[in-house]
């Protein structure tokens, strides 16, 4: 069934079972809430999130279930609007029962939202919100999944940049949170012996040919990754200009939004990054499984990946605990191990930081598309894979 929210369309996914609620006994569906941007700036990420997310349950509830109970997600799109996502989240735990929440993108509808999940302690999985604030040390109910804290990503290409011996860099910095917290992590973690060219831009900004411009020809290496926003107009602008840096490292936007916004210019040095393995035999067979799904169908992205790994992060959290008690479900995801479909498995600090994350760069083969990505216009290539990354720590880094 459909209804219609402040917060924007409601999609009831129901897969048999009886009325809401999250008691243990009486056959009745378990209540994931997706709070997703179907609409507005980062609505590239909540249809792909919510398929991925309705893959899972769909798997889930086709196999029996999750402690014989199926799994229903209601979702909201939000708009990536805090106000309305804390709206949608209230709702649906106090009157839905919900045992948990994913799925808000932007880091400042997910601190808001995180809020509300510290309050009513139940646990809330997000898969892009990198602000330091998102997760703070207090917090026992926030977990970040595809998308570490920002400055945990900086260090990955701290790793890239020392590994690749890179001296010469290139960066415009968003005007923003994000901006600032990478600026932080450029600070401390690039290696010393490297000549770095940066401006900064507003986060709405499009043209940026003046300030490149500025930048030396000899750029090895542009860190597009320090304004997400700008990424898909700062790499053709680039090369109008005739820089052609070594490799461009891009945002977690999902590759064939990447691909569609730049063409088959894509694969001169473009390199997005995520946590999906998107090599590994697991995901061949859930990324096959998908494509061939007649409700699905096309490319498991990473935005896919990520509403998937959220629901089975919650099933399987679950499963551990023996509970659908929220505060179970919580304390089962902060003390367990779960092997999904990353480079490494989901582990987190007592406050919800994932830790030992891998990260994966991905090209683009802009000539071949692999089996399991019907009418795919191109194939991951692995740049560039991290070591384990530490948990970033509140408080460890100057951010004022």
């Amino acid at each position: 069934m459909t209804a219609t929210l402040a917060a924007g369309c409601l999609t009831d996914l129901t897969s048999g079972g009886g009325g809401d609620g999250n008691g243990s006994g009486d056959g009745s569906p378990i209540v994931i809430s997706a709070l997703e941007p179907l609409s507005g700036p980062f609505s590239v990420y909540g249809p792909r999130h919510r398929a991925g997310a309705e893959f899972a349950a769909k798997q889930i509830n086709d196999e029996g279930g999750v402690r014989d109970r199926q799994i229903r997600i209601r979702t909201v799109d939000t708009a990536s609007n805090a106000q309305d996502a804390v709206s949608a989240f209230t709702e649906a735990v106090e009157q839905n029962d919900a045992v948990a929440g994913i799925g808000p993108g932007a880091s400042e509808v997910g601190i808001r939202v995180g809020d509300v999940a510290e309050q009513k302690e139940v646990p809330l999985y997000l898969h892009a919100a990198g602000a330091v604030a998102v997760v703070p040390k207090e917090a026992r109910y926030t977990f970040r999944t595809a998308l570490p804290a920002t400055p945990t990503v900086g260090r990955a290409q701290a790793q890239l940049v020392e590994d690749r011996g890179y001296t010469e860099i290139g960066l415009i910095y968003e005007d923003g949170v994000w901006g600032d917290e990478y600026g932080a992590a450029v600070e401390e973690y690039f290696p010393d012996d490297i000549n770095i060219t940066s401006d900064s831009a507003p986060i709405p900004q499009t043209d940026f040919v003046p300030q490149l411009r500025n930048f030396p020809d000899d750029i090895e290496v542009f860190l597009g990754t320090a304004h997400p926003a700008g990424v898909s107009s700062l790499y053709p602008q680039m090369y109008e200009i005739g820089l052609e840096p070594d490799l461009f490292l891009g945002a977690i936007t999902p590759m064939e939004a990447d691909y569609n916004a730049m063409g088959d210019n894509i694969g001169q040095s473009f390199a997005s990054f995520n946590l999906t393995d998107m090599y590994s035999d697991k995901y061949a067979e859930q990324a096959s499984a998908f494509n061939e799904d007649s409700e699905f169908g096309g490319l498991f992205d990473h935005a896919q990946v990520a509403g998937y790994t959220a629901v089975q992060l919650v099933a399987q959290s679950i499963e551990e605990a023996g509970s659908t008690d929220p505060t179970d479900i919580a304390e089962a995801t902060r003390t367990g191990s779960f092997d999904l479909l990353y480079a490494s498995p989901l582990e987190y600090t007592e406050w919800g930081e994932p830790k030992n994350t891998v990260q994966i760069y991905n090209g683009f083969d802009v000539e071949s598309s692999p089996e399991f990505w019907s009418d795919g216009a191109f194939a991951p290539v692995e740049e560039f894979r991290t070591d384990p990354l530490p948990a970033f720590e509140p408080g460890s880094l100057d951010l004022n």
